[in-house]
């Protein structure tokens, strides 16, 4: 590894820095738009960002449920294609949305949780310390923020829902107990206890218990129209089976045989009496079962694309190719509602949030398609495809963009390029959060390439595409600044940085295929990853200075190689003491760093932040560079909401700088560092917008005709902000 020092940096002084707070900024003139929802919240409605389970009411509307929502749409209601309703009260201060959801015509019941945030939640209203309540709660359907209230009810003395949360298990932080399944009629309510092994039965109108059976770990329950009961049974072991009992709880003989390799994970009845089985199994289907005259079960066509989304063309959306169904229902319309993760339904103990949501409808008898609604995007950011403005990838999404469309109505969906099913072994399942994200995307000799970060930066994942696989992003590397938590890979170090490369081309982490780097022990933890479009791969350490590992070209799989022992280390350059954020542009041979000074030195409460000095330097690779100005940006950790930024992104003649609590991008003349003005959420996204919750949060692009397009994390709505301003 070579090492050189840039004694030649010409640096600024501290004193010398060119402030953005001295000059007073305009705002620019620009457009706002979103990509990946199907709202703006221009209107104040959003898609949520997960769904683990819906069902269906008399007139239509579709209910769901997910622990978690980022804005508080744990539960809510859609219909004919727009949403309706959130219910709240499911979201902070102990509360939690769930897993399961049912409704009769008076009442919606809905799993959830309620903690005490580490103690710091006491009263009636919360769990002892230690404690959480699984359970739940009860709304009216005129009005789904406003609880039922029943004899024995607790909860929420602070809002509507006062006295309406029944607690199901009371079990120790951090144990997963919750409700995987519920179904009701207008007298009884059916409880799919998944901890205890055991089915409760309620009065739905006083909420009284009526009696209980054993089954082990069920899910999903489905009432059929002569009142028995469809159980998923196997949930937390994985050995899953669709059992079936009289209302009473007495075994019933005709259960349902499932194909080989399918996964049920979730049970309706049509009014006719069909029983359908969501499949998340390589089928990727929705299973059709019929009675014949004397009841018996019989199989019939399933519903669905062969193999879902991954049927050829593999990752390409479209009608009936469903991902990761986790809820079905039939209305007594006909109507048919699908809900999907791209992932499946929550696994035990998992706080994963899916990857990202769908709800879509089909006339049942025809599988004519009715509407569909889309919340694709949660922390994620996206990034240009270098030989076309049009094409936007996000981790796991990639989008077509028609900027001659509306405001919001500019993006398609195209492709999603995760395949859990061929490719299992990808990192990106293995990481923190389970999520692809913080995509940069690269070509060389043509050829594209897709490098992704997780929300720290800590995991460089390196993916290859082929014509056999379409928009199928392959892995094909990995670099680690530190052994990942857990046990995979086996074959990891137990100290310092590794790197993976698919020799093999199978998509599998093989003991053979890693390289260590031991050397380097933890001095590179908590650095930023960047990729230049020559496919060198940078990264600014936070104390050590800046490394950039060239490209040794492609192996026979078509793989880039990177090795530690032809990598370089440039000294820590004046005026920085911490480095945060990198931007290199090869074809100018010019360096963006972010971070701290000794002036305002590096504080760990604000460690996902881009820092408060931004730097250029001209000719980095030279051994003796220039720096050319040092940009004081907006840093100001004593006002509310604090002013700190985020991420940087450069494009043409100019730097887009993202602040991470004012939803604000600030915008400086590259070539002059002059403050050109700023930009913030227009009345199109409710002039709102969540934090920049990411390393990399945010990319840009120049446009042949002179526009620039900006994409943003939004982490608070499942949606990519994006601005489009023209100088």
């Amino acid at each position: 590894m070579k090492l050189l020092l840039h004694l030649g940096v010409a640096a600024l002084s501290l004193s010398g820095l060119m402030s953005a707070d001295a000059i007073a900024q305009s705002q620019l003139i620009y457009t706002t738009s979103w990509i990946g929802n199907s709202f703006g919240f221009g209107d104040g409605k959003w898609m949520q960002q997960d769904i683990q389970a819906i069902g269906v009411g008399a007139d239509g509307t579709v209910y769901t449920n997910a622990p978690w929502d980022e804005s508080g749409s744990e539960i809510a209601a859609y219909r004919g294609g727009d949403k309706l309703a959130v219910a709240g009260s499911t979201h902070g201060w102990g509360a939690a949305g769930g897993d399961a959801v049912a409704v009769n015509h008076t009442y919606l019941y809905a799993a959830m949780s309620i903690g005490n945030e580490s103690n710091a939640l006491v009263g009636a209203d919360y769990p002892p310390a230690d404690l959480t309540w699984f359970g739940i709660t009860r709304r009216t359907l005129a009005s789904l923020a406003t609880g039922a209230p029943f004899s024995g009810g607790i909860g929420n003395s602070a809002n509507a829902t006062k006295n309406s949360f029944l607690p199901v298990e009371t079990v120790a932080t951090g144990i997963d107990a919750a409700v995987r399944g519920l179904a009701a009629t207008d007298t009884e309510l059916y409880v799919a206890d998944t901890y205890a092994n055991r089915i409760v039965v309620l009065d739905a109108n006083t909420m009284q218990p009526l009696r209980s059976w054993p089954v082990g770990s069920p899910g999903k329950i489905a009432v059929d129209t002569d009142s028995s009961l469809w159980v998923i049974s196997g949930f937390s072991s994985g050995s899953l089976s669709i059992l079936h009992y009289a209302a009473d709880g007495t075994a019933l003989a005709d259960t349902i045989a499932l194909p080989a390799g399918s996964v049920p994970t979730d049970i309706t009845v049509t009014p006719s009496g069909q029983i359908l089985v969501a499949d998340n199994g390589a089928s990727q289907q929705i299973l059709v079962y019929t009675k014949d005259a004397s009841g018996r079960v019989q199989a019939g066509v399933s519903i669905g694309t062969r193999n879902g989304l991954f049927h050829a063309v593999r990752g390409v959306p479209g009608k009936v190719r469903f991902n990761g169904i986790t809820g079905i229902a039939v209305d007594p319309a006909g109507n048919l509602y699908v809900a999907q993760n791209g992932e499946g339904p929550r696994p035990p103990g998992s706080a994963t949030v899916g990857q990202g949501a769908v709800l879509e409808s089909y006339v049942f008898s025809s599988h004519v398609f009715n509407w569909r609604l889309y919340g694709l995007v949660f922390v994620d950011s996206a990034a240009f495809d270098p030989a076309d403005p049009t094409s936007v990838y996000t981790g796991s999404k990639r989008f077509t963009l028609d900027y001659g469309q509306p405001v919001g109505k500019e993006w398609s969906y195209t492709a999603f390029t995760l395949d859990r099913f061929d490719y299992p072994d990808d990192p990106a399942f293995h990481e923190p959060r389970g999520v692809r994200g913080e995509p940069m995307v690269r070509r060389f000799d043509g050829q594209p390439f897709l490098y992704t970060l997780d929300s720290g930066a800590h995991y460089l994942n390196v993916y290859r595409f082929d014509a056999a696989h379409g928009d199928i992003a392959i892995p094909s590397g990995l670099l680690a600044q530190n052994p990942l938590p857990g046990t995979w890979p086996a074959a990891q170090p137990t100290f310092g940085e590794w790197l993976w490369r698919d020799s093999n081309g199978d998509g599998v982490v093989d003991a053979s295929e890693i390289s260590s780097n031991p050397a380097t022990g933890s001095t590179v933890g908590n650095g930023f990853w960047w990729v230049d479009t020559i496919g060198n791969v940078w990264l600014a350490t936070p104390t050590s200075g800046v490394r950039e590992m060239p490209l040794q070209g492609l192996d026979a799989v078509g793989n880039p190689v990177y090795t530690y022992a032809s990598a370089t280390m440039f000294a820590m350059p004046a005026p920085f003491t911490r480095l945060a954020r990198l931007v290199y542009i090869a074809a100018t041979d010019t360096m963006y760093l972010s971070g701290y000074t000794s002036a305002i030195p590096y504080d760990a409460t604000h460690w996902k932040e881009a820092g408060p000095v931004l730097a250029r330097y001209d000719n980095w690779s030279s051994g003796t560079p220039t720096q050319q100005y040092a940009i004081a940006l907006p840093w100001n950790t004593q006002s509310d909401p604090q002013t700190t930024t985020v991420g940087v992104a450069v494009a043409g003649n100019y730097i887009f700088v993202a602040e991470l609590y004012t939803a604000k991008v600030d915008v400086y003349d590259a070539r002059s560092a002059q403050p050109v003005g700023f930009m913030t959420p227009g009345p199109s996204v409710g002039n709102t917008s969540g934090w920049v919750d990411v390393y990399l949060g945010i990319s840009a692009v120049q446009r042949a005709n002179g526009e620039y397009v900006v994409l943003l994390e939004d982490d608070a709505r499942a949606k990519i902000l994006m601005y489009r301003w023209t100088p």
